[in-house]
């Protein structure tokens, strides 16, 4: 994983990490540090389904 682009669940704002920034908890759950508000947040990882690969595009 080069970079991880998600949403804050604290603060609601977009965060970039680097693979040097994320910790891994276990096989699908991480840790890193929001660079907006600078709280310690936790991601869940999804792996399978339909949502595994990012959002789906429907036109």
């Amino acid at each position: 994983m080069a970079k991880l682009v998600r949403t804050c669940p604290a603060c609601g704002l977009l965060m970039w990490a680097k693979e040097e920034d994320v910790e891994y908890l276990d096989e699908n759950t991480i840790r890193l540090k929001c660079p907006h508000c600078q709280k310690m947040v936790r991601l869940n990882l999804v792996t399978q389904g339909s949502t595994a690969a990012g959002p789906q595009m429907g036109h």
